[in-house]
């Protein structure tokens, strides 16, 4: 199956972001709500169908695309499938039991592979066909999770925090194999053509604090960053859950192709302080609009975050404000979409 333009659209996805990158005549502005699960609901799979077959993912995604025309697809292998990865080198693991409950079993951690591991595999197979069928209609991003939030998956999240206080060479240790992993990541799947997407929701500076963000998780994302810019010729889609108003300064230096902010975040000031450094997008209440609200609802909620939004300097995309919530209806998203043909159009 290769997609074509979406009927709904004068352009497709690549021709709409260029134009607006590069103050051209568009058809309306880039819009990318993050459906979660939504997808397997389209594609007529369960969640776990979906993450066992690449080609399961392949299709999702093509069947979301031909039904709502958002401007990116993305899979894996995400938070999920990096801890996996490396949670399956520790031996004699038992089931929901920590991985990491002492950090002795570090010396069995070694970065992934991601060319030979197993788990990798299936989101490389699926990136392959993914962007075949639909890299020349609309981006591809590939999502490689962060690293405190990683982490979390191996350390217990309670555990980690305390750790950076009172531990911490061990979680620099730590998140120096998960960002060798995650380079890994970005290696084997360069070779496609797509860009790299991360979220780092545990690095939200009300859990850790802007002074232990800057030590444990600026430098890895910079580095990071500045890593798949290298590689891929594509800068990173990153997102931020909470309040994130205290590390602007360090979200800045980063190379994004766009930072996107949590709906709490006020998306007027976003636009004015820090859409004069990096893109913004943003911020459709994810559970109040998409989960609950009305089809008005939604529609004022859209047409508020395009005025807002499109005052940044560096440029605005049209995204919810986290991943769309499970139980969320499909008919929300075509109305999210409806929202951003109308109100988005170039003026």
């Amino acid at each position: 199956m290769r997609l074509e333009k979406h009927n709904a659209d004068e352009m497709t996805p690549l021709e709409r972001i260029y134009a607006y990158e590069h103050g051209l005549s568009y058809d309306r502005i880039p819009s990318v709500p993050f459906i979660g699960n939504v997808r397997c609901k389209v594609g007529g799979m369960t969640p776990e169908e979906y993450w066992d077959s690449a080609e399961n993912m392949v299709k999702a995604e093509l069947m979301s695309y031909q039904r709502f025309g958002f401007d990116r697809l993305g899979i894996g292998p995400n938070t999920r499938g990096i801890s996996d990865a490396l949670a399956a080198q520790v031996p004699d693991k038992k089931q929901g039991s920590l991985v990491l409950d002492d950090y002795s079993k570090l010396e069995y951690l070694e970065p992934v592979n991601a060319r030979n591991d197993l788990v990798i595999q299936r989101f490389l197979q699926a990136a392959e066909m993914l962007q075949e069928s639909a890299g020349e209609i609309v981006p591809v991003e590939i999502s490689i999770g962060g690293p405190l939030t990683i982490a979390s998956f191996l350390r217990e999240i309670e555990l980690l925090l305390r750790d950076c206080r009172r531990n911490g060479d061990k979680v620099q240790k730590l998140l120096r194999i998960i960002v060798d992993s995650q380079k890994s990541c970005i290696d084997a799947f360069a070779q496609y053509g797509v860009g790299i997407a991360m979220a780092d929701p545990v690095a939200n500076p009300a859990l850790i604090g802007p002074k232990l963000y800057e030590k444990f998780v600026f430098p890895y994302t910079k580095e990071l960053t500045d890593y798949a810019l290298e590689k891929t010729g594509k800068k990173v889609s990153l997102h931020m859950c909470g309040a994130t108003y205290s590390i602007w300064k360090y979200i800045e230096q980063y190379q994004l192709n766009e930072i996107s902010l949590d709906n709490i975040v006020d998306l007027d000031r976003a636009a004015r302080e820090l859409g004069k450094k990096v893109p913004i997008a943003g911020n459709v209440d994810p559970v109040q609009s998409m989960l609950n609200g009305t089809k008005e609802e939604i529609f004022a909620d859209v047409q508020k975050c395009i005025e807002l939004g499109n005052s940044a300097e560096k440029g605005f995309h049209l995204t919810t404000g986290c991943d769309i919530p499970d139980g969320t209806s499909p008919e929300k998203v075509d109305w999210f979409m409806e929202a951003a043909r109308l109100y988005g159009k170039k003026r």
